[in-house]
Formats: C-alpha cells, sequence, structure tokens
C-alpha cells in the first residue's frame, strides 16, 4: 500500500508525508515489513529526491535511517552501512551538533544531509528491498494474512504485544484494522483463532486476551458509549455479547476493545500491551 517500485535500485519505496520523531518513524516503516530508508545509493537517493520533488517536499528535510547508535558522530544506517561509505555531502555549517543532541540525520531536496535531534519531526520514506513481492488472496504480500472463507475476510494474529492505538496503528500499516465482529460466526472465528496460541506460548502479562476494534469513544466521560474504529455501535455491527461479567471497567481505566478466549467481548486498559488481530477485507487497499 502506497509503495512505488524504483528498478534502478531494486527496491520498493513508500514517501510518508505526515512527520514522525526518528524513532516513531523507524517503528511504522518496522510495522510496513520495511525499513527507514536511507540514501546509501545514487539511484535510491535519485528516487527519494524525485519524490520529494512530486509531493512539494523539495525545500523541506526527511528523516533517514542513518543515525549515530554506537557512539556520538560515529552515524551508520539501520543495516550497518557506515557514513563513510556512502557518496554523500554536508550542508553548509554540519555537522554541528547543536546542544550535543544531534544523533539522527536528515536530507534535504538537494541531497544535503546534515545532523539534527532524533525527537523532531520530519517525513521519511520506508523501503522494501525485494523485487519479488507477490499479492496473495488478501490482496497483500504479507503471508500471515489467511482469508477465512466464512466471512470473506482475511486475518492476522500479532504475537507481538502492543497497546490498542499502537496496535490500530499496526494493523493501519498493512493496510488492514483492528478486527471487528460483525455476527455470531465471527466471533467463532476469533474464538479458532485465537486457540491457535495457546496461553503458555504468548509471552505476554495477559494471555488471555485479544485486542480488536471497538473502544468507549469518548473514554474521558466514561459513558461506556461502546463503538466500533468505524463508528457504528457493537449492535448496528452485528455483534455485542460480552464475556460473563463484562464490561467491568477494573480500576475505572478499561476503555478499549478486546476479546477473550470465548470469543467474546471484553473491556481492557488502552495502555496495557497485549496480542491483537487486524482483518483485512479483500477489497480493502
Amino acid at each position: 500500500m502506497g509503495y512505488e517500485y524504483v528498478p534502478e535500485a531494486d527496491i520498493w519505496l513508500r514517501l510518508h508525508i505526515v512527520p514522525a520523531d526518528w524513532q516513531e518513524a523507524r517503528l511504522r516503516c518496522h510495522l510496513e515489513g520495511g525499513v527507514l530508508a536511507s540514501p546509501s545509493n545514487s539511484a535510491l537517493t535519485k528516487a527519494m529526491i524525485d519524490m520529494m520533488s512530486s509531493k512539494e517536499l523539495i525545500m523541506k528535510k526527511i528523516f533517514t535511517g542513518i543515525q549515530a547508535v554506537v557512539a556520538k558522530g560515529h552515524f551508520m544506517t539501520i543495516d550497518g552501512i557506515p557514513l563513510s561509505n556512502l557518496s554523500l555531502r554536508w550542508a553548509d555549517n554540519e555537522p554541528n551538533n547543536a546542544n550535543n543532541n544531534e544523533d539522527c540525520l536528515t536530507m534535504n531536496g538537494e541531497s544535503e544531509v546534515a545532523d539534527a535531534n532524533c525527537a523532531d519531526v520530519c517525513p521519511f520514506f520506508c523501503a522494501k528491498k525485494s523485487s519479488k513481492m507477490t499479492v496473495n488472496k488478501c490482496g497483500t504480500t504479507d503471508d500471515e494474512y489467511h482469508l477465512e472463507p466464512r466471512t470473506g475476510s482475511c486475518y492476522k494474529f500479532h504475537q507481538l504485544p502492543r497497546t490498542w492505538h499502537q496496535a490500530a496503528g499496526a494493523c493501519f500499516s498493512e493496510g488492514a484494522h483492528l478486527a471487528i465482529i460483525n455476527s455470531p460466526e465471527e466471533s467463532q472465528v476469533l474464538k479458532e483463532l485465537f486457540a491457535k496460541y495457546p496461553q503458555n506460548t504468548l509471552r505476554v502479562k495477559y494471555p488471555h486476551v485479544a485486542m480488536i476494534g471497538f473502544w468507549d469513544w469518548n473514554e474521558h466521560a466514561r459513558n461506556g458509549e461502546w463503538l466500533t474504529i468505524f463508528g457504528e455501535t457493537l449492535a448496528a455491527a452485528g455483534f455485542s455479547t460480552w464475556s460473563a461479567n463484562e464490561p467491568n471497567n477494573a480500576f475505572g481505566i478499561e476503555f478499549c476493545g478486546s476479546i477473550v478466549r470465548d470469543g467474546l467481548l471484553n473491556d481492557f486498559e488502552c495502555n496495557t500491551s497485549a496480542v491483537f488481530i487486524c482483518e483485512r477485507e479483500r477489497a480493502y487497499k
């Protein structure tokens, strides 16, 4: 989703216009199955500059995947290539390590690099290195999505725990969304999917909980008005059956949606990490 193939560099490239800090940019690329892109050769640098120009970012700067991760001033790409091995030129008066706090590298539309504070926010590129990506039945190159004939949707179970908002972002990065239960049959589908990952195989604090796509949209009012991420009430979406004694808003902090292993609904603390399920309709792009 959103990637363009650059044959000269044999790489897939995507420009994210919405700025992020360096760590968030790196995480977003990772969630997409790629890496934060670096101008590591002339073909890739040219492709990045051309995309920046097409999006009217030529006068701005973007984060690269180059950071001083080992020691101050020793810059290298995420995949371990030292800056000294790259044919890049510094912008005027760079590097300057302002306030002794510039450990990330940016690039402007003139292919000049500068050191920058990693907490700054900039647009960025993600890159995927394989030119042989094939689209599966789910309309994605991610083979962890599997088509479920009973619902017509594809699902992926994420074993790496995240908070609810991080999970929602991870699904979105994959061209999907946190799963929404639209019928008792879909509840059964998710129950069966969850059962494939027994509690003793999950390295999480709450192995009986998997987050899905609904929440108390007005959590600050604490009014228990549960909606899907698409703004429907649970009843309108087609399934509103809670697990026993739920929702209970334990400790007054459970405002995000999940299921437990019976496939029924459960409220859960938004900032506590848990496994989660993404859903991708086959027509979703």
